[in-house]
């Protein structure tokens, strides 16, 4: 990080985040490279900057006694002159020496704030980069000489976050723990008072900070520190109390454009609470109560529910749950359950819907699979005798099909999502007043449920329905939601024109102020890009798919995501940059991919179209082979690996399967389609060859699909153009340029028999014919007999490179002996 050969480094981290040691431990590394390195220690409340920047200047010159010569420069804690001409200065100096590379450490965000904007190559280091992960966590314990079992060296870094001083302290408390019998239930208290102890002492107790010390405690309800949050606390403005607690290195600032807000590190905060709690040991805290009544009634119920929580206002939190249940369970499903498995009994008595919800989180606890029977429905034409009863009946049904979602088990949820459909339909006619103002709400996570299982059609039902119904209560996001969800369905099995219709309706709801827009439009960009590759404008494409960026962890829908970002690698030429998003991206959301969800089949047939481009005819068949889904898209996937293979029959049966032959999306029947074309005329079936061609041309003029017909490889392409059927312009203008062919014409797919996979297997252990012989209980004419038939196919001529292809294939995976 620190080598890099960028002109500036700037380090920013609060006081005790390890900003300093890194800076020296560097430098001591780097003592007696080809470079001079030039350090200024942290200046002192009395120093003065233009004697500061003077004895930098002297520095510089004093190490770079030649023309040409490269130099490092450290600036420790220069944010603490407080020298508002400091980016000047140190911008000057590199301007004025060329070769010139300045570090900088800072607590405060004034000093290069905006980093992105500088027009020079630098490197920013942000304070979370600072922090030890798990792994660092246990490689420090291990270094003192202290080894814990995981469960408890996990516990340190959960309740330190990784910042080093809490570390440290941690590393002073927590040696015995790992002996005793009760050490988990033991080390979490004494690592917190261990915590403590610093904050008191390095933080509270700090002379600088004396008349900040109650301000500290009351900003600290604040999950997120903002003047406005401070002056709900104060009521008075903060702002120069804040950014002095900036420059002491209490409070970090986040980066523009967020930078109006400020936060504690966490163990920081958490121990600052705990003081506030012990303080007041009964009845909720007031400050963060009033922090949640200010978020709640500025149509914020996330951060009110977790300020609610926070105070133990459970009156406060019930409200806020009960008045935002279906959004919060939507977006904030483990914010949620911690706040139902958190409300006193008592707190929950009176609200069914609550005690409900409340009880099956805590019978099924936090890593359950297994559900509880589900809630009772009415029956047919009975009134509830609760008022709430039927609302209430069809929130805790969607949190029983969400918690099985959340898990994976996409067949169970949408079994439940439609018992619950048909059970508001039947509500819908005889308590009206009771669910009409959920049943929106509840349709959009239904239609999700569906969505991520592969029924796209029942999805798109409780879409519209929901789109339609919402009128009753006026909800953008659930406006939004559905039509953007909509409009993704349409993409995917490729409706344009009606994919078009929705992401229309669904920009009309573009609140950015909601709470919720960012997590809305995640459904309207996917179809936005899918849409844009499927009529070949990819730089609207990769502009979408920017304006997406990275999703987290959390994202339901980011299955559907890394589907487009693959097929414009596809179409681009940029087959192995997909390869690396899918593993990337699978590894973050295994979880998900499961074989009932629609994520397995639909990625697993981009893995192997991405693999295919590269020409990787085995690796194609593999991952094909070993999905853990099918459909349609893994179909025509093996159907295209089929025709690159010369095997015309096979396309052929691939798309009379049922799963193709009978799939009503538009896109699924172009490419079957255009595979059955160029099949035919493989065949010589020229009449055949023309028929399926024009049903191509039909889907198009009703979809507009482009990017079916210009994927194909260059030589079929060339190929149908010569039959006599009239190609949609559209088609022609976008067909590739020669060599820019999204797939190969031919692959090499090597199939061996039983017997030659079994001597492949052998010749990796031994190159000895002999001992492949007794090994197989064959004769040695045998089996060189079989290695010449194997070496043909592979199309190889000695054992080490037999070796090296049947590995690139993907034949086999075990290393070579020697």
């Amino acid at each position: 990080m620190l080598s890099e050969c960028a002109a500036l480094t700037v380090i920013r981290g609060p006081r005790g985040s390890g900003k300093t040691s890194l800076l020296r431990t560097w430098i001591a590394s780097a003592r007696g490279g080809p470079e001079p390195i030039v350090t200024m220690p942290t200046p002192q409340p009395t120093s003065d900057s233009d004697s500061y920047w003077a004895e930098v200047e002297r520095r510089i010159d004093a190490a770079l006694t030649s023309p040409g010569e490269r130099a490092v420069v450290t600036l420790d804690d220069v944010d603490r002159l407080g020298d508002p001409t400091t980016e000047e200065r140190i911008l000057a100096s590199l301007h004025h020496h060329e070769r010139l590379h300045v570090v900088v450490t800072t607590r405060s965000a004034e000093v290069f704030s905006g980093t992105g904007l500088l027009d020079l190559d630098h490197v920013a280091v942000p304070p979370d980069d600072l922090l030890f992960t798990a792994q660092e966590c246990r490689a420090a314990l291990l270094a003192r000489g202290i080894e814990l079992p995981p469960h408890l060296w996990k516990t340190v870094h959960d309740v330190t976050s990784g910042f080093p001083p809490m570390v440290q302290a941690a590393i002073a408390v927590i040696r015995s723990f790992g002996e005793l019998d009760h050490g988990q239930e033991l080390t979490r208290p004494a690592l917190e008072r261990a915590i403590d102890r610093y904050v008191e002492h390095a933080i509270l107790d700090d002379p600088e900070l004396t008349d900040l010390r109650e301000f500290i405690h009351t900003i600290a309800a604040a999950r997120t520190v903002t003047a406005t949050a401070a002056e709900v606390l104060t009521s008075a403005d903060d702002v120069a109390r804040l950014r002095e607690l900036e420059t002491a290195g209490v409070l970090i600032r986040s980066p523009w454009p967020r930078d109006d807000e400020w936060t504690f590190v966490a163990p920081v905060r958490d121990s600052l609470m705990r003081a506030v709690r012990r303080a007041a040991p009964e009845g909720p805290l007031r400050a963060s109560s009033d922090l949640a009544k200010w978020f709640r009634d500025g149509g914020n119920p996330t951060a009110a529910l977790e300020h609610a929580v926070e105070a133990q206002d459970w009156d406060l939190a019930v409200g806020i749950l009960k008045a935002n249940w279906v959004e919060l369970v939507a977006r904030r499903f483990h914010l949620v359950r911690e706040t139902l498995t958190s409300i006193p009994a008592a707190a929950a008595e009176a609200d069914l819907s609550i005690r409900a919800g409340r009880e099956l989180f805590l019978r099924l606890g936090s890593d359950a699979t297994q559900l509880p029977d589900p809630v009772p429905l009415p029956v047919t034409g009975a009134r509830s005798s609760d008022p709430g009863g039927a609302a209430d009946a069809l929130a805790v049904g969607t949190v029983q099909s969400l918690i099985q979602r959340v898990d994976g088990n996409y067949a169970d949820a949408a079994d439940i999502s439609s018992r619950m459909s048909a059970l508001g339909d039947r509500l819908m006619a005889t308590q009206y007043d009771e669910v009409a103002w959920c049943l929106p709400l509840l349709r959009v996570q239904w239609g999700v449920t569906h969505q991520l299982h592969g029924d796209l059609g029942g999805a798109s039902v409780q879409f519209r329905r929901a789109f339609n119904s919402n009128r009753s209560i006026g909800s953008d996001f659930v406006a939004r939601n559905a039509a953007g969800n909509l409009a993704l369905n349409y993409a995917l099995s490729g409706e344009l024109g009606h994919a078009e219709a929705w992401l229309d309706k669904e920009r009309r709801y573009n609140d950015e102020s909601a709470w919720v827009t960012k997590m809305v439009r995640v459904g309207g960009l996917v179809a936005s890009a899918l849409v844009a590759i499927d009529r070949m404008e990819l730089d609207a494409a990769a502009k979408v798919l920017a304006v997406l960026g990275d999703l987290p962890d959390d994202e339901e829908l980011w299955a559907f995501a890394l589907y487009a970002q693959c097929q414009l690698a596809l179409v681009t030429c940029q087959p192995e940059t997909g390869l690396d998003r899918i593993r990337r991206t699978t590894a973050v959301y295994d979880r998900w991919l499961t074989t009932s969800s629609l994520a397995a089949p639909l990625l697993a047939a981009a893995e192997a179209e991405l693999h295919l481009a590269l020409g990787h005819g085995n690796e194609t068949w593999m991952t094909l082979e070993n999905a853990r889904g099918r459909g349609p898209w893994t179909t025509i996937a093996h159907a295209r690996m089929e025709l690159s293979s010369d095997r015309p029959n096979e396309v052929l049966a691939d798309c009379a399967r049922p799963a193709v032959s009978e799939c009503p999306y538009p896109h699924i029947r172009m490419e079957s389609a255009l595979l059955q074309a160029a099949a035919h005329l493989h065949l010589t079936n020229e009449i055949q060859a023309r028929t399926m061609l024009r049903r191509a041309v039909a889907l198009f003029d009703q979809t507009g699909m482009v990017r079916p017909f210009v994927s194909m490889p260059a030589g079929w392409i060339a190929r149908l153009s010569e039959l006599d059927v009239e190609l949609p312009p559209a088609w022609t203008s976008a067909v590739p340029a020669p060599g820019a062919a999204v797939y190969p014409d031919r692959i090499q797919l090597v199939n061996l028999s039983d017997r030659e996979s079994a001597v492949l297997d052998a010749l990796v252990a031994t190159p000895s014919v002999a001992a492949i012989a007794e090994q197989l209980f064959v004769s040695q004419n045998t089996v060189k007999t079989q290695l010449r038939s194997l070496y043909r196919k592979l199309g190889v001529h000695s054992r080490a490179d037999a070796l090296l292809t049947a590995t690139h294939l993907g034949l086999i995976t075990r290393e070579p002996e020697a």
